[in-house]
């Protein structure tokens, strides 16, 4: 009985929602979307995990941080229906970039925040095509076969906007450095908790000693490559804001400072805060 509530909630927060929300027009879309974020408990265990650490770093109205986060979560579910659906001219058309960025070797740094996958088609759009990085999919690590297919779907449509093959972790280091090498671009999410035992601090996050992995920063500073710290995210209107800072490779610390900024400006965009104690380090 577990598995089957299980699979229902996955089919209508990874499927039927989303698919609904992208099928509309798209203003309609976005308003279905806010609606169903302010009425319904949608994905409810990390929403409510999360609201307790958003109250004791920023405190605020719980309620509007919840219906932000919902519609956070729905918008990136749908956004890959929408990829599936609509021209990549009007996806980009959405997209009130900062500065233009400069080609070359480029090691992207993004987080889980708000909703980044239009970002690879658009950086194949100015001539960098990115290989994202990810761990290889595995079936029982899943909850549910809706969630895993829906992983899966997301992965082909990761190749087919960024024109490029992703990167798997399992010998991604050598394969980022060919890849930054050559002059391209990899792309990866640093905002992981460490595997097993409490690895030491090496950054500061929301005031508390945190871990996060050092693995991209390093490659970038071995082949001597600038980092992109990039993101997106929905506005209430729909529009998509994205932010593009680059920089020399610099430590960990600094884009974490750089991503604390983004994450209080949108406390509702940042996927992992039920995650938040998973990343305190010794």
């Amino acid at each position: 009985m577990l598995r089957l509530r299980r699979e229902l909630s996955d089919l209508a927060g990874y499927w039927a929602l989303p698919l609904l929300v992208a099928l509309l027009p798209y203003r309609a879309g976005i308003a279905l979307a806010r609606l169903v974020a302010r009425t319904f408990p949608l994905y409810d265990a990390a929403a409510q995990a999360g609201l307790v650490e958003v109250r004791a770093v920023c405190g605020g109205d719980g309620q509007r941080w919840l219906a932000d986060f919902r519609f956070a979560q729905l918008i990136d579910r749908a956004d890959l229906f929408w990829a599936l659906t609509r021209r990549r001219r009007f996806l980009h058309s959405l997209m009130d970039a900062s500065p233009e960025v400069d080609r070359g070797p480029l090691l992207v740094v993004s987080m889980h925040f708000g909703q980044g996958l239009w970002l690879l088609s658009w950086l194949r759009d100015r001539g960098m095509p990115a290989r994202f990085l990810s761990v290889r999919f595995d079936a029982t690590t899943f909850a549910s076969t809706a969630h895993h297919l829906y992983a899966r779907l997301r992965m082909a449509t990761v190749r087919r906007l960024s024109g490029v093959p992703p990167i798997y972790t399992g010998g991604a280091k050598r394969e980022i450095a060919a890849t930054l090498r050559e002059g391209g671009v990899a792309y990866g999410l640093i905002d992981v908790p460490a595997a097993g035992a409490v690895a030491p601090a090496n950054a500061v996050l929301f005031g508390a000693p945190v871990h996060w992995p050092t693995g991209l920063v390093d490659s970038a500073r071995a082949e001597g490559a600038d980092l992109l710290l990039l993101t997106a995210y929905c506005e209430r209107n729909g529009r998509r804001r994205v932010e593009a800072d680059r920089v020399a490779a610099v430590d960990v610390q600094t884009i974490a400072a750089n991503f604390e900024r983004r994450i209080r400006a949108q406390p509702g965009a940042w996927h992992f805060w039920h995650l938040r104690p998973a990343f305190a380090a010794r």
